[in-house]
């Protein structure tokens, strides 16, 4: 049987060069496990917990990953899967790098690069039309695809005098399809060991990607297309009217 050596926060601080006030913090958001509590002042911490705070630093300063991205890829390494096997899936399902993740900026920033005000800010988020990139310490904090929103879509909606919930379809049927691929997922993983469910997943959220983004492509070009068929239709329509109106008064 393997005994799990009960540490203080004073040597796991040492050892891993985290600071305990920053233990503690982690301990809140539950990345690291609760520690043992033997007294108001004394508590031990399992040896683990070195081992966790080096992958938290990792993941941080290396990869550039938000708290709650590490937190998911620790519940992975918990559940079995390698570290890169852990950070593979969420690079594929939240892709939390390539798209400018390492500048996030707070509310106040937010506001200022967008124009929007504190209000619209917190509204926009209420009906979900603005889902911040990360929420921590329950700050919300905004990545590049979150000022483009605010900025050239829902500040243009407010300047064209109109409500954010002009924009909540998009929500709801967001969250359909959503919910549609997630049972799609469950079909196809239900069976499948750890390893071969880290693999599928990736591939279908590539898939995913790809393919929400080749639909709604399509069925607007199909529809700009018709739009114009239409409409110059109906331009034909009305040339062929005026010319036989002429031709009659001749």
């Amino acid at each position: 049987m393997v005994r799990i050596m009960k540490l203080k926060i004073s040597y796991i601080s040492k050892q891993s060069g985290v600071p305990a006030s920053t233990i503690r913090y982690y301990v809140r958001e539950e990345l690291l496990p609760a520690p043992e509590k033997v007294n108001k002042k004394m508590s031990y911490y399992d040896e683990a917990c070195i081992e966790r705070l080096k992958v938290i630093q990792y993941l941080q300063e290396k990869r550039y990953f938000p708290l709650y991205l590490i937190k998911n890829i620790l519940h992975r390494m918990d559940e079995g899967l390698s570290l890169q096997e852990a950070e593979t899936v969420e690079k594929a399902v939240f892709n939390p790098v390539d798209r400018g993740d390492r500048n996030l900026v707070d509310g106040e920033t937010a506001m200022m690069e967008t124009g929007l005000k504190k209000e619209e800010l917190e509204y926009a988020e209420k009906i979900g039309i603005l889902i911040p990139f990360s929420v921590e310490g329950g700050k919300s904090l905004y990545n590049e695809d979150d000022i483009r929103l605010c900025r050239d879509v829902l500040k243009r909606i407010v300047d064209y005098g109109l409500d954010f919930q002009e924009l909540a379809f998009y929500v709801e049927l967001g969250t359909s399809i959503m919910e549609k691929e997630m049972d799609l997922r469950r079909k196809i993983v239900s069976d499948k060991t750890v390893k071969e469910n880290v693999r599928i997943t990736v591939e279908l959220s590539t898939a995913g990607d790809f393919l929400r983004e080749y639909i709604m492509r399509r069925l607007f070009r199909r529809q700009v297309q018709e739009n114009i068929q239409k409409s110059l239709k109906k331009r034909t329509t009305k040339d062929q009217s005026t010319n036989s109106q002429k031709a009659v008064k001749v």
